[in-house]
């Protein structure tokens, strides 16, 4: 049948190579014969052996310095949803139950036909986006839920296209604060990224009800070791021509990811406690963070969370001991927050609260959009609305300017 259809000219495909061995006699030999065709792509059945099956497309789909990846289209029996994650996570573009036929054959090298394009960052036609970097050397100083919802609310100003990413890779539980259970998460991102697409890509990222994109962290810590520095830094450049704002939860540690996406970074908010050994690590840490960051002066912001007037340390003190402005303050709001993290409902979409408010005014100041201005705009609105009269016509009105009303 594949045969068939590669004959058929209508289908621009050609048989580069036909290999009729099963996989478990399958050798160098053979895949050395299987390079030097050099296909766009690769069918491969694993009906007889999927595991087998499965390593040899992950060795396919890997690549090397020396070799590029190549694609692979899978055939088989019906497929359980963990043979299907496994296929995928594994490099396989599309998997097709058996029997097949030329219809179903042909909308599947149809679908993987847009993907095989080299990636370019920026393809989608606008400038590349921003990546604001959350972070603090401190557990349990809120940095987390401040990221959540700043993006939601960016989102919400902007009405610009958000991502959310979980770069906590060992704890993340950015989805935990959405309420979601995503499928997948970035480390199978990161193991699939040779053969990223806008369309792949889509398939990785879930999307919240506020309209904000998430790329989580995964569920099983032990699946963080597999990522490296110079993977954060080709991701993420690659992010930031698919969005307009990529807001990334980092861990709280100095892992070389972390420095790696502070690196790529254009915004790094530090987020403190005033308290003194939260105030000490972001002393300590200062340094290092600024090493990796081209313009640090510009790019790192301190946000002081759980802000109370009446605090024992005074902003100014925190100034002068950081060394560093307070770019915004976040007020002490804790039975919302809490309330909003055991539901998993952002506090942001949960009517008006303190910690709602100050989170509005930070990201009104991060995109340039005075309060006022923003006032300003709902008072004329409200006046326009209570001086309209929605049954008369045009006409009726400007009869009325002319004085014949």
């Amino acid at each position: 049948m594949v045969q068939a259809f590669c004959r058929d000219s209508e289908n621009a495909v050609s048989l580069a190579l036909d290999l009729n061995v099963e996989i478990g006699v399958f050798n160098a030999t053979h895949l050395a014969e299987l390079r030097r065709a050099g296909p766009t792509f690769v069918f491969v059945d694993l009906e007889h052996d999927a595991d087998l099956g499965l390593q040899l497309i992950r060795a396919l789909a890997g690549g090397s310095d020396q070799v590029p990846p190549t694609p692979v289209v899978a055939f088989g029996p019906p497929a359980s949803a963990e043979l299907l994650l496994a296929a995928m996570r594994a490099g396989v573009l599309e998997y097709l139950p058996k029997p097949v036929d030329a219809v179903a054959l042909r909308e599947a090298t149809d679908r993987v036909r847009p993907r095989l394009a080299p990636l370019v960052a920026g393809s989608h036609g606008h400038e590349d986006g921003k990546i604001l970097a959350f972070f603090s050397p401190k557990g349990g100083s809120g940095s987390t839920t401040l990221a959540v919802n700043t993006a939601i609310n960016l989102h919400q100003v902007t009405r610009r296209r958000v991502l959310l990413v979980d770069l906590d890779a060992e704890l993340g539980e950015i989805s935990l604060l959405l309420g979601m259970q995503p499928k997948f998460n970035f480390v199978d991102l990161v193991q699939n990224f040779h053969r990223m697409d806008s369309g792949l890509l889509a398939s990785y990222i879930e999307q919240h009800k506020s309209g904000v994109h998430l790329l989580s962290a995964p569920y099983h810590p032990d699946r963080a070791a597999t990522v490296s520095e110079e993977q954060i830094r080709k991701i993420l450049r690659y992010l930031k021509g698919q969005y307009d704002y990529i807001v990334i939860d980092t861990s709280k540690s100095f892992a070389p990811t972390s420095l790696a996406a502070f690196e790529q970074s254009d915004q790094v908010f530090l987020v403190a406690t005033v308290d003194l050994p939260n105030l000490r690590n972001i002393q300590r840490a200062l340094p290092l963070i600024k090493r990796v960051l081209p313009r640090p002066t510009e790019q790192v912001r301190l946000v002081v969370n759980r802000y109370d007037e009446n605090q024992e340390i005074p902003l100014a003190d925190v100034e002068r001991t950081l060394g560093l402005p307070v770019f915004a303050t976040v007020g002490n709001d804790y039975e919302a927050v809490i309330r909003s993290i055991n539901s998993g409902k952002p506090v942001i979409l949960n009517g008006k609260s303190v910690y709602g408010r100050d989170v509005k005014r930070m990201v009104r100041l991060l995109v340039g959009k005075p309060e006022q201005e923003e006032l300003s705009t709902s008072l004329m609105h409200r006046i326009a609305s209570a001086f309209r009269t929605p049954k008369q016509s045009q006409a009726d009105i400007r009869g009325r300017e002319d004085g014949r009303g």
